[in-house]
């Protein structure tokens, strides 16, 4: 069918590799007259921009900067900037009236027919509210002739491991999902890829009251999307077609570390402790100190599940961060406490009432957990977790692993479950 594409790219600083991320967006598309793509870069005015970099590219490959008026460009002073979640806000201004939309970092990279690849992976959702998200691999997981090889999916099911109920949940990290068939049930959201339906990201408004936010903004979308009745997948292994530069470059100075004077360091400070307490003032844990509510109301007005819904599916508690548990097992999809709202947005849908043969039981999804575990081996991208572990100045960070390492593992606790499952029929 036909379908147009908006990417959003907030870039920092980052122009050459940007560039080269909208390079590979045009020319690797199945149909690049419909991409479009809007960028919030914030630059200094000796740096190269986005823009001029993909311009450069282009004129190599086609002899002329093409696509250039498919590209908006929101320029911003580097100086200026307040964080990622500011420049989220800024680029969902950029969207029109285009059907899918697709966030990226400015660092990233596309394979070849992504752009189809990517609709086929949402269609298997079989759920227009679909949201394929996660952290993308690295450039070194691509193959031969830009291909992806491999029968793992990259995928995000654990929470770092906080010391009380106030610290602000975060992904740990990539894990893989061994022969991955079919986009996953997830309970995170991953700001590096997102790709849904265009209003989503129309009805989901990312916080622009959230300064300086870093660690904190995928929980705070996690639970936007999920409270609005959108549903997060990471995608298959067919649906892998988004690659992620994990590697520092030493000439790009991070917006944490702009030079700023002693005042406005201070304010900085200030404000990136009130948006901290926003988010947890958000997701109902505990805070100390100031808490900027403007808007509150406005950004998180989604009533389709609640909060107390969400804390139990993304596995975290707001009374003892040790009752917090992962989500790398075979979730399942949450019915709506208010279907009216999502049945007002897509006229002819409607929840049924679930009758008693059909609402979920424990055993039920025990049984399904261990036999999803027989077919899925979990393992963590050692790379993704060094650089998280760099930007939080984390050293010593012992790496867990929650699922079974072999079938053989397996096996006893599905002997146990089996002679359960026949006890309770």
């Amino acid at each position: 069918s036909v379908f147009d594409i908006f990417i959003g790219i907030s870039s920092y600083r980052d122009g050459v590799r940007c560039g080269f991320t909208l390079f590979t967006a045009f020319s690797r598309a199945t149909h690049p007259d419909r991409v479009y793509v809007g960028v919030v870069d914030q630059v200094l005015p000796t740096d190269a921009t986005c823009l001029d970099e993909y311009c450069k590219l282009s004129t190599s490959h086609w002899g002329e900067c093409k696509f250039k008026d498919h590209i908006t460009i929101d320029s911003h002073d580097a100086a200026a900037s307040q964080g990622p979640t500011i420049a989220r806000h800024a680029q969902q201004q950029l969207i029109r009236d285009e059907e899918f939309c697709l966030q990226l970092d400015a660092h990233s990279q596309l394979l070849a027919d992504w752009d189809t690849k990517l609709v086929k992976e949402w269609v298997r959702t079989d759920n227009e509210m679909a949201v394929l998200t996660a952290y993308p691999s690295g450039f070194h997981m691509i193959g031969e002739n830009g291909t992806y090889p491999h029968l793992s999916a990259s995928h995000l099911c654990d929470h770092s491991k906080r010391s009380g109920p106030d610290d602000i949940p975060f992904a740990t990290g990539i894990l893989f999902i061994e022969y991955s068939e079919r986009p996953q049930l997830s309970a995170f959201f991953g700001a590096g890829l997102s790709f849904s339906k265009c209003h989503a990201e129309k009805r989901v408004a990312v916080d622009n009251y959230t300064k300086w936010l870093f660690f904190g903004e995928e929980s705070l979308r996690s639970y936007a999307l999920w409270s609005h009745g959108y549903d997060l997948y990471s995608p298959s292994r067919h649906g892998s077609v988004v690659f992620h530069n994990w590697t520092n470059d030493p000439s790009r100075t991070s917006y944490m570390h702009h030079p700023l004077p002693e005042a406005a360091r201070r304010r900085r400070a200030d404000e990136e402790k009130a948006s901290g307490n926003r988010v947890r003032a958000v997701l109902t844990l505990p805070f100390h100190g100031d808490v900027d509510t403007t808007g509150l109301a406005w950004f998180y007005n989604g009533s389709v599940r609640s909060i107390e819904s969400f804390l139990g599916f993304h596995g975290v508690s707001n009374a003892n961060a040790s009752w917090d548990q992962e989500r790398c097992h075979q979730l399942h999809w949450v019915p709506y406490e208010r279907p009216e709202i999502v049945e007002q947005l897509l006229p002819g849908w409607v929840q049924e009432a679930l009758g008693a043969h059909e609402r979920s039981n424990d055993m039920h999804n025990l049984v399904a957990d261990t036999l999803e575990a027989l077919k899925a081996q979990w393992t963590k991208d050692k790379e993704h977790i060094l650089h998280n572990m760099e930007l939080m100045h984390l050293k010593g960070l012992e790496e867990r692993t929650h699922l079974p390492a072999s079938v053989a593992e397996v096996l006893p606790a599905m002997a146990v479950v089996v002679a359960l499952a026949s006890v309770a029929l």
